[in-house]
């Protein structure tokens, strides 16, 4: 009986060489997602440390200059 890794050659091997370099890409990208190390927390790490994965662009550059114009609506300054 074959096996996953001899039946996966076989399907590959049967496709065009277009085909095999899609399959190849595919496969790479699954390979790094599930083998990339997960990010250990580290102890005594605060919730300003992660501040950066909840940004949003909001495409208003003077934001944290100005921000009391625009939480408050008070004049500029």
């Amino acid at each position: 009986m074959p096996t996953v890794k001899e039946k996966l050659l076989k399907e590959i091997e049967d496709l065009p060489t277009d085909a095999q370099e899609k399959i190849y890409k595919v496969v790479h990208l699954m390979k790094e997602e599930i083998l990339k190390p997960t990010k250990k927390k580290i102890k005594g790490k605060n919730a300003l440390s992660d501040v950066d994965k909840f940004a949003i662009d909001t495409g208003i550059s003077d934001l944290s200059i100005q921000h009391d114009h625009y939480l408050y609506g008070l004049p500029k300054k």
